[in-house]
């Protein structure tokens, strides 16, 4: 067994998941972000409220102007002289002074929906500002981040073919132990031997095992603490 093999395929294996723990970060970042979300949510928020005072300011304003088409019919009325009759008289000029009412009531209606439509043109204008800076600036992050996910792309389509190389010049049985290892143990299955410890569990090793595992390098030397194949490079 060549545990120096195993060792170099252990580094890339390790650095093949740094690099993909990289690219899922740059994948989620390269989304759109919460501020600039949020800054689109208000801005279409205040043009959907804009759009329904506007609405109610120009209704407020039709039926304004109907109200006056018949409160100067219902004055040329009683003007006319048609009416005569004392009744008739009181009740059409009840109708024209309701008809006042109501187009007063609709005017103060129009006039509180124009307030809100100022209002809101302002407050629009505010929110699209807010919302350009903030899409320019996550515009230029972008670019970065695209910059270094096609940098990491690169690193790890590198890695992948090292790591494939060196896994092909394996025995199928030698290969098959290391992934089985691996998977039990974390995902490192191959420990560097420094200064006489187990360079991922830490702990001394006797006197013996690493008299071995420098002696017998073709063999499987495991740390007595973790289980970890060690090398000696």
């Amino acid at each position: 067994m060549d545990i120096g093999k195993l060792f170099e395929l252990q580094k890339l294996d390790l650095n093949l998941e740094r690099a993909r723990r990289k690219l899922a970060q740059l994948k989620q970042a390269l989304g759109e972000s919460e501020e600039l979300g949020g800054a689109r949510k208000i801005v279409a928020d205040t043009e959907a409220e804009l759009h329904r005072w506007h609405a109610a300011q120009k209704n407020a304003e039709l039926e304004s102007q109907t109200l006056a088409q018949q409160i100067d019919a219902k004055d040329k009325e009683l003007m006319s002289g048609r009416v005569s009759h004392p009744k008739e008289l009181e009740a059409l000029q009840a109708n024209v002074e309701a008809l006042r009412r109501q187009r007063s009531t609709i005017e103060d209606s129009g006039m509180d929906a124009l307030l809100h439509v100022e209002t809101l043109n302002q407050q629009l204008a505010t929110a699209q500002e807010s919302l350009y800076q903030i899409e320019e600036k996550w515009n230029g992050s972008q670019a970065e981040l695209l910059q270094e996910d096609a940098k990491y792309k690169r690193i790890y389509a590198q890695l992948k073919q090292q790591r494939d190389a060196i896994a092909q010049s394996l025995p199928p049985a030698d290969l098959r132990y290391y992934e089985d290892l691996r998977t039990r143990k974390a995902g490192v299955a191959v420990s560097p031997l420094q200064n006489g410890q187990c360079g991922v569990c830490h702990i001394l090793v006797p006197t013996g095992v690493v008299s071995a595992v420098r002696s017998r390098k073709d063999e499987a030397v495991t740390c007595p603490s973790c289980g970890r194949v060690l090398f000696a490079g």
